[in-house]
């Protein structure tokens, strides 16, 4: 165990009487085809992160160091540990699954992930998780896991996800028929990325940039936002992306942190045009992901539509979806909530 931690955070880690180091997904195998072998362990953005497993509370514990290198004085963008915290959270439904009569014959996708804020840490480099499975069925893993800065103690936020189990055989015939989609439809979405409204503009080139830098150690380009409009009185933002090169969480398809960042990105932009608020410096307090089908690895004119579905003096609620080909592939409501001490701009 790494040395030097908070007193709060060593009482947690002495409670376990039974934790066996275990490999960084070591059950899945290592490919820089992974978002996070190819795009954070390989390109040094954290250290090789340090887990244990406890075989009697299903839970597994571990730690990601960031290097200072790859952030230089920016803060870990929450979207980052959430795209970290969704892993984990897979790998321990995995090894929670596998021991499951067919476990070994499924693959795990994460159907719903939320996310609700507790504190922030902007210099924090050091993070503690502290992942459990509360439940698992025959097909399904229900996991909660806290994060905590591990220097300080503090908790920053908890999460609660729901993995289902998929035969893998059944993953062949999906992609069959998403590729036989994509030959006969190349329309977007269920709405074009040019918006009919009279109030409706293009977004501009560095809009675009802005969603295209996915997170903040990522080569732009990475997630490529193409073209798209936005009307401020409508509450309206459109936008069409391609999905780059390794960026996979589960095999074949992106990785659902990758889905939620951009889906939050867009939903960020659209809540400072409609507030004249910068989205950073206002609490994201909830984030609800449901994820409904998987996005094929280099998948090219995709559509992100968000919405702001309320607007208070206390909150903003933003409500995205991510589509192609008329399908609904991932979804995200996000509550902006304002310092009870000023008021919307």
């Amino acid at each position: 165990m790494p040395t030097g931690l908070h007193a709060a955070i060593q009482n947690r880690i002495d409670a376990f009487q039974d934790l066996t180091p275990v490999e960084f997904h070591g059950l899945w195998g290592h490919s820089n085809a992974q978002f996070l072998e190819g795009r954070m362990v390989g390109a040094g953005v954290i250290d090789v992160p340090s887990y244990w497993y406890s075989p009697s509370s299903r839970s597994c514990l571990g730690f990601w160091k960031f290097t200072g290198q790859s952030l230089d004085n920016d803060a870990v963008q929450e979207t980052t540990l959430f795209t970290l915290i969704d892993d984990v959270m897979g790998e321990l439904a995995y090894r929670a699954f596998i021991g499951t009569t067919k476990g070994k014959e499924h693959i795990g996708f994460t159907v719903n992930l939320n996310i609700k804020k507790a504190d922030m840490a902007p210099n924090a480099r050091r993070f503690f998780f502290e992942a459990t499975a509360e439940s698992v069925t025959e097909r399904k893993v229900a996991i909660k896991c806290p994060l905590y800065d591990a220097m300080t103690g503090k908790l920053l936020l908890v999460a609660r996800a729901v993995f289902v189990f998929t035969p893998i055989a059944n993953i062949a015939k999906q992609t069959n028929v998403e590729d036989a989609n994509s030959d006969r439809d190349h329309s977007p979405g269920s709405s074009d990325v040019v918006l009919s409204l009279p109030s409706a503009r293009s977004l501009a080139a560095d809009e675009l940039y802005q969603l295209g830098q996915v997170m903040n150690f990522l080569p732009h380009g990475t997630i490529n936002h193409t073209r798209g409009s936005i009307s401020v009185d409508d509450k309206r933002l459109v936008v069409s992306l391609d999905f780059g090169k390794n960026i996979s969480g589960p095999p074949i398809y992106v990785h659902g942190g990758i889905l939620g960042t951009v889906l939050f990105n867009a939903s960020a932009l659209l809540f400072t045009k409609h507030t004249g608020i910068s989205a950073t410096l206002i609490d994201a307090a909830e984030r609800d992901i449901n994820y409904h089908r998987g996005v094929p690895l280099e998948c090219q004119n995709a559509a992100i539509e968000a919405t702001v579905e309320s607007s208070g003096n206390d909150k903003v609620v933003v409500f995205a979806t991510l589509m192609r080909n008329k399908h609904v592939y991932t979804t995200l409501k996000t509550i902006f909530t304002f310092p009870q001490s000023s008021s919307k701009l």
